[in-house]
């Protein structure tokens, strides 16, 4: 569980500045300068390590699917962020817990105890409330909300991305997984950017903001290398639940940084996802 909320310490800096990021460069160029960093990182570690890629050969196939519906996931949340609003988008990503969890019961045979469920139902509600002004949210979700159905497209994708990255780190280690699952994305992404005429940024771009997004990739590279060992380490999904509390990394900086007051629901929404996690490390 404690590698879980570390990659949502890393998920929720990396949203909090690719929201911003998105905003200057696009979010095909966000997302790629952050996956290329990550890629980048990730082969330091793989060289260094004197890890072997051979590894790859039988799950090939998985590595291949993995980039393709990781770059999918990636693009169109940062999409969802730059259209906002992020009161709408935030706490529906959280929802990609739900959809890695039932990929772990189903395909890899985990049997959460019945208080690891409770606690993992409880934890994404708590997340889904503490991420988000409710009324925003209603109001939003009624005026279809710009964002609202690549958030949703997102969920989903980053549930069974996240799975198959847990399963590869499993099956051939979290480095060699973790940078087939990078390089796979960095090429998807470039391929399908620059094929659909969409990779170039929008007006003047300033070095600021493309160090922003290389940040936003470090930032990044601490949640799926946490992820990615806790899932390779133990249960998928205990890890795939506890990661999902990433937005309130965001809310936590929209406090503090930008002077935003927690409504209500938000002090609910802490107190469900604090219960949530102690009947999860109980489970």
């Amino acid at each position: 569980m404690i590698y879980g909320l570390l990659a949502a310490l890393g998920w929720g800096l990396a949203d909090f500045g690719g929201a911003v990021v998105a905003r200057r460069l696009g979010s095909v160029w966000t997302v790629l300068l952050s996956q290329l960093c990550t890629a980048g990182v990730m082969t330091v570690l793989l060289l260094e390590g004197g890890h072997r890629i051979e590894v790859l050969g039988p799950v090939l196939g998985w590595v291949v699917l993995n980039g393709l519906v990781g770059a999918a996931a990636y693009a169109l949340h940062y999409r969802a962020l730059q259209l906002g609003p992020v009161a709408v988008v935030s706490p529906i990503g959280a929802a990609y817990a739900l959809v890695g969890l039932v990929l772990a019961v189903v395909l890899l045979g985990e049997r959460p105890s019945g208080p690891a469920i409770a606690g993992a139902i409880v934890t994404v509600v708590g997340v889904m409330l503490a991420s988000a002004d409710l009324r925003r949210v209603l109001e939003g979700t009624h005026e279809r909300a710009p964002g609202l159905l690549f958030a949703l497209a997102s969920a989903f994708l980053f549930g069974v991305a996240g799975f198959i990255l847990a399963w590869l780190s499993k099956e051939v280690g979290w480095v060699v997984g973790l940078w087939s699952s990078r390089v796979g994305q960095v090429v998807a992404l470039a391929a399908v950017g620059f094929a659909l005429g969409r990779g170039s940024a929008p007006g003047p771009v300033r070095a600021t903001a493309v160090a922003g997004a290389l940040a936003v990739g470090l930032a990044d590279l601490l949640g799926v290398v946490t992820y990615a060992i806790g899932a390779e380490r133990g249960f998928v999904s205990v890890v795939v639940v506890a990661s999902c509390v990433f937005p309130l990394i965001a809310v936590a900086l929209s406090v503090l940084l930008l002077g935003e007051r927690p409504v209500a629901n938000q002090y609910v929404g802490v107190a469900l996802v604090a219960s949530g996690l102690v009947l999860l490390g109980v489970g």
